[in-house]
């Protein structure tokens, strides 16, 4: 289950081993399991004869019962009934969509699709009769996709078929604690749609039953949740900082405090955990309205969740690699549960979740996370030292010291307080950024220190870099860069008028000045939105016509 970090470039050293500790079970989640049926009874058969494959089957179903994809979803079953469902009243329902292979090469290629079987639960009868159906908490979807090696993908490429021809299974559930639950729900709903017989195990290729995806979590009290965002972020710079690793995050602020943090690595064993041959993502997150309903209610609270989907390269795990996996993201949560310091009483239950009531669990949590945390911001207030003290200019000071005082700021609020140009102002934060010293969340935009600890210390560094600046200071250097600003504008205006004739003719041609028509490209607004947000484009790389523009931009 695991591999090799030797080749690694960076070890820490501080991470020397792990210490036993115990804390609440973290609940297993969401997950999937896939799964192949050897099952064409006649390899010689056309598209459109019987193989006998269950693939097969559902299609004939679907043609005999639905015939009409704008009558979807189709019940299936209405009174679908097993012993795994919680008190409710459920059913299956049926649709389907385009899959990615077919048959046929240019004009004659014609797309097969997959089948989905849906479970759903009967909502309370409405004043004329009726009842809706919902989506209810223990989730399943089961997914039935053709596996022929006559097939191919619309670009002409073959169909792989890594275990035969047949049909490929995949189940989709929440709140199932090993595999073999997984595929029994996926089963029960196959046969009570397809007959007793839709699914011979015999036919099962048992190398072809992987898991694609699992989740642990915990539920937490809401008042934890910046200290857990925090140590989220800490693991974050230290995985950054310590080998090149492939890392994703983002968090965006919203009502009271953090909304979401999430980080996904391949290099948590840079923090002390086993190494995995699959990323591990990590998350805060809460539900949706949540800060409308009460304390009382366990929806007001935030979880953190462990995961993994998928690998970027070999297998994914085998069912009976299960409880490794989970294991891992077990460990993942109760450490993060521990460093952001979230007890047994910090739990919160719900109908799924056992909270302070969950047994016990023994786990190996790494060591040498505070000496990490020690060096990563001593690297960092050398950083800041060495920004604040650049003598050719005072503006990095002056963008520091505006983070400082506010806690945060935004462009807008930069651009105010120092008087520098917005590009300036950019391209300083984009730098401080890639150093680690700030973080970009939100939008619009917000820049803040990367942890409380950091920015405590960029307090202390400021002061001590210029003891005797006084808020009036950057007062008058943000008046007179302004000045020098407004003063260099009109010379170029002057200057501008002088060469109108010329620039007429020359600016007609977008393509002699470097800029083109947006609809001569193929990217959209939103693709350049999004590149601007991120400070891959920056005020010189975009213009806007003045002469005709609505409103909001005048």
């Amino acid at each position: 289950m695991s591999v090799d970090a030797a080749e690694d470039p960076v070890q820490f050293d501080d991470v020397t081993g792990s210490e036993s500790d115990t804390f609440p079970k973290p609940r297993a989640h969401g997950a999937a399991v896939m799964n192949h049926l050897d099952d064409v009874q006649n390899s010689r058969a056309g598209r459109s004869a019987e193989r006998g494959t269950l693939y097969d089957r559902s299609l004939s179903y679907w043609r005999e019962n639905v015939g009409d994809r704008d009558l979807e979803p189709h019940v299936a079953v209405d009174d679908f009934e097993a012993d795994w469902l919680p008190p409710g009243d459920y059913a299956l329902v049926l649709t389907s969509s385009r899959w990615k292979a077919g048959t046929g090469h240019g004009d004659d290629y014609r797309s097969y699709y997959e089948q989905h079987l849906k479970l759903r639960e009967w909502g309370p009868e409405t004043d004329d009769g009726e009842r809706d159906l919902r989506k209810p908490a223990l989730a399943l979807h089961v997914e039935i996709m053709p596996q022929f090696r006559d097939m191919v993908y619309k670009s002409g490429d073959p169909l792989e078929c890594p275990y035969g021809e047949g049909t490929r299974l995949l189940a989709w559930t929440t709140w199932a604690e090993d595999p073999f639950e997984i595929e029994r729900r996926m089963y029960d709903a196959l046969r009570a749609v397809y007959g007793a017989d839709a699914v011979d195990l015999d036919d099962r290729v048992d190398d072809a039953r992987r898991v694609p995806k699992a989740e642990a979590h915990i539920r937490f009290a809401i008042g934890k949740k910046n200290a857990a965002i925090e140590t989220l972020e800490q693991s974050k710079q230290l995985i950054d900082w310590g080998g090149e690793s492939e890392i994703d995050a983002h968090q965006r602020r919203q009502q009271e405090g953090w909304l979401e943090a999430l980080v996904e690595s391949d290099r948590w064993h840079l923090l002390g955990f086993d190494p995995q041959r699959y990323s591990t993502e990590v998350k805060i997150y809460q539900a949706n309205q949540w800060h409308k309903k009460p304390k009382t209610d366990p929806f007001h609270h935030p979880k953190l969740e462990a995961s993994y989907a998928g690998v970027d390269r070999g297998e994914l795990p085998h069912v009976s690699e299960w409880d490794d996996v989970l294991e891992h993201l077990r460990t993942v949560v109760a450490t993060h549960a521990r460093w952001a310091g979230i007890d047994r009483s910090d739990l919160v239950a719900d109908d799924f979740f056992d909270g302070p009531e969950s047994a016990p669990w023994d786990f190996e949590r790494p060591t040498g996370r505070r000496n990490m945390l020690r060096e990563r911001y001593e690297d960092l207030a050398t950083d800041i030292y060495r920004e604040a003290l650049k003598e050719s200019t005072t503006a990095v000071y002056d963008i520091l010291r505006v983070i400082a005082e506010h806690d945060g700021a935004n462009y807008d609020t930069l651009v105010e307080r120092t008087g520098l140009a917005r590009s300036t102002v950019r391209y300083h934060v984009r730098r401080l950024a890639e150093t680690g010293v700030v973080s970009r969340e939100g939008n619009p935009v917000m820049v803040f220190f990367v942890s409380q600890v950091v920015l405590e210390r960029a307090r202390e560094i400021l002061r001590e870099v210029r003891p005797e600046d006084m808020p009036e200071d950057i007062d008058g250097r943000a008046d007179e860069r302004r000045e020098r600003r407004e003063e260099q504008q009109a010379s170029d205006d002057d200057q501008s008028d002088a060469d109108v004739a010329e620039s007429d003719e020359s600016t007609n041609d977008a393509t002699e000045i470097g800029f083109e028509y947006l609809e001569r490209l193929s990217a959209s607004i939103h693709d350049v939105a999004y590149l601007y947000e991120r400070d891959q484009l920056d005020d010189r790389d975009v213009r806007v016509r003045v002469d005709e523009l609505p409103p909001p931009l005048q």
